[in-house]
């Protein structure tokens, strides 16, 4: 292969405790890998360290693809820009009124007081236009209204952004598109999100919402992603420098600035892309997958080797329209905190982070966490951790555990340990059985996958809870989802509300309002595609019954027709609820989803290297299948012979990671790299 920078590629995924960065040699296989703490003051500085601490020099670097959950985190702490809201007149309060109902968790809740909204009522103005919903204009839009509220809105209330959601501008965005240009020509350093640009779909409180985050989080993303780009310039990266988006694939960095909520979830995307490619490299069907990190806990579901993706998704009980991983997130991992609420332990959502993180860090922390837990338990030693590279200290853990949980719950070290690891297992097992047994699914049916830094160490416990019979542990596993977005395409999605039956009479409108987005998203995919990659093209109908409210997705073909069609969805819907009608279908939405395929990293070159070691030490472990403490040997995961079979149990070391085999469990590494673990009386 030519030493030419294609063959190059850094991939960097943000975490809330690390930062996980990958540096990939395509012509030899070679992969250097780099994780760092987190810098939550300046996110930017932690992750040019990680970058400089593996290349000095970027000028021969192709690729740098990032994945970052800043924008996230900005909503969920309430950090993000001041914004304004600009909506017709009369409707100024659609955000404010939003559904006016409660979540199913309140919905009993009858002191329940609604949090404060993102953007208060004073910052909300309406302006004099309209438009119906066949996309005709029955008001222009008043120009000297709208300078006049976007004039108050600035200059008396001091907004730092603007969102635009007009009714019905998912059929006509003209009115939101020319608000705009009136905007940035009087405040032209005033970011402004438009509904219709981002989510071109009816319903116009979800529409609203969306817009709003994405103007909440846009001068935060894009003030970090220029510091990265300013960096990069002077270190004379000639690649292409392109972010995750919550729904797989990556877009350049521009894009990302003009569209940030796109990125709300890009971290844990990385993860489910890379095992999405798994799936496709191995031939597996249906997969669960398990991220731990060291602040939270991500698991998202695979059916025939694909994801599960849905258009809509709450973030911190807010409605955001963008094509998404259906990945349910806790605040659970490393990092969480146990406390006493009343008489009862809890664990996280609270995360000590890595400022100043678990107290056996020695940072200051002085908060029992899972990270904690796991040293007492002999799940993890001090000369371990990080390959030895990190200092962590047994005895703050201890001293933690002692004076936060055993002195005021009368617990043992081993009695409090153990059950911050029993609430673990508890609530991830509550998180798998919402994307498997609530739709109908049986764990038993599906491999788990384990990655991030404490997957692993979990994930034999959580298989052995949910009667899982394999369990997958990918190579480098706690920096798995950066490897995932090595495996990222480019990609782009968009779609448009219709609303039309599909029959005879509308079928050829479909097809025109399908064309259309089509153009729309090759357009914009090719002026990122640089490198001219061939593209893909998916086009899919959202598809329902007359008179039901949710849709399902189907994709279409050229030699699709009205009846083929009609088939394909009963097929969906008989899959999903189990029986189908013979009412008219009505196309939803048209969609579109336009991919540039890159060069991925084989499977078998993704590894780290070990330290050899001949003759296994032995270790002092908790074993939840014999309720007590027992000897298990210590391997370096180099150690084990491919497909050969290794019982429990065992504790396997990486430089990044452990991994636990209990006791009744078995485990091999076979020829592409991947851990298996097994029953012992599984085959």
């Amino acid at each position: 292969m030519e030493n030419r920078i294609d063959n190059y590629r850094i991939a960097v995924d943000i975490g809330g405790t690390f930062i996980d960065s990958l540096y990939f040699d395509f012509s030899n296989g070679t992969l250097k890998i780099m994780k760092v703490p987190t810098t939550p003051k300046e996110p930017h500085e932690g992750v040019i360290n990680g970058v400089e601490k593996l290349t000095k020099s970027m000028e021969n670097v192709g690729e740098f693809v990032h994945g970052t959950t800043l924008g996230l985190n900005a909503i969920l702490e309430r950090k993000g820009s001041k914004v304004g809201i600009i909506s017709n007149k009369g409707f100024r309060d659609i955000f404010e009124i939003a559904r006016g109902d409660l979540s199913f968790e309140n919905m009993y809740q009858f002191d329940y007081h609604q949090s404060q909204k993102l953007v208060p009522r004073y910052r909300t103005a309406g302006v004099k236009c309209r438009i119906n919903r066949q996309g005709d204009i029955i008001e222009e839009l008043d120009e000297n209204d709208l300078i006049e509220k976007v004039t108050f809105l600035v200059e008396n209330n001091n907004v730092e952004s603007i969102a635009i959601s007009f009714l019905h501008s998912y059929i006509n965005p003209k009115h939101e598109i020319d608000a705009r240009e009136y905007i940035l020509k009087l405040y032209p350093e005033i970011p402004v999100s438009i509904g219709s640009e981002i989510a071109r779909e009816y319903r116009e409180y979800e529409r609203t919402s969306t817009a709003v985050l994405d103007s909440y989080i846009k001068p935060v993303l894009g003030n970090y992603l220029s510091q990265l780009e300013n960096h990069f310039q002077k270190r004379q990266f000639p690649g292409g420098f392109h972010i995750m988006r919550s729904g797989g694939g990556a877009m350049t960095v521009e894009q990302a600035k003009k569209t940030p909520i796109l990125t709300v979830l890009s971290g844990p995307a990385g993860g489910v892309v890379g095992i999405q490619h798994l799936a496709k490299e191995m031939g597996y069907k249906n997969l669960i997958s398990l991220d731990i990190g060291g602040t939270s806990l991500d698991t998202c579901l695979f059916l025939n080797g694909i994801p599960t993706e849905v258009y809509e998704a709450d973030v911190d009980h807010i409605p955001v329209m963008i094509p998404i991983f259906d990945i349910r997130t806790i605040g659970a991992g490393g990092g969480s905190i146990a406390w006493i609420d009343g008489n009862l332990l809890k664990v996280g959502p609270k995360s000590a982070g890595s400022e100043p993180g678990p107290a056996c860090y020695g940072k200051g922390g002085t908060d029992p966490t899972v990270t904690d837990a796991s040293l007492i338990l002999g799940y993890l030693q001090p000369a371990w951790f990080l390959n030895g590279e990190m200092h962590i200290d047994k005895l703050e853990a201890e001293k933690a555990f002692k004076e936060k949980i055993c002195i005021p719950m009368k617990l043992s070290l081993e009695e409090a340990a153990i059950s911050v690891f029993r609430i673990m297992i508890a609530k991830t097992v509550t998180a798998i059985r919402e994307i498997t047994v609530e739709r109908g699914l049986n764990p038993k049916d599906f491999r788990l996958v384990g990655f991030g830094g404490c997957g692993p160490m979990f994930s034999s416990l959580i298989a052995d809870e949910l009667d899982i019979h394999e369990i997958i542990i990918p190579p480098v596993p706690a920096l798995f989802s950066a490897w995932g977005m090595l495996t990222s395409d480019l990609e782009y999605q968009n779609s448009k509300t219709i609303l039309l039956s599909l029959n005879s009479t509308n079928y050829n409108i479909i097809k025109r309002h399908s064309k259309e987005i089509e153009k729309e998203a090759v357009k914009i995919i090719n002026l990122q595609n640089n490198a001219k990659k061939p593209i893909k093209i998916k086009k899919i109908l959202s598809l329902r019954y007359l008179g039901q409210e949710h849709a399902l997705d189907v994709e279409i073909d050229k030699i699709d027709s009205i009846e083929s069609l009609n088939l394909k969805f009963a097929k969906i819907h008989v899959e999903r609820y189990g029986h189908k009608f013979e009412e008219e279908v009505e196309v939803v939405s048209v969609r579109t989803k336009v991919i540039a395929e890159v060069s991925k990293p084989k499977l078998a070159q993704v590894k780290e290297k070990y330290v050899l070691n001949k003759n296994p030490d032995r270790t002092r472990i908790y074993s939840f299948s014999r309720n007590n403490f027992v000897e298990a040997f210590l391997l370096n995961r180099n150690n084990l012979l491919k497909n050969t079979w290794v019982n429990g149990p065992l504790v396997i070391k990486e430089d990044t990671s452990v991994t636990i085999v209990d006791e009744g469990q078995k485990v091999m590494s076979d020829d592409y790299g991947l851990m298996v673990i097994r029953k012992n009386n599984e085959k």
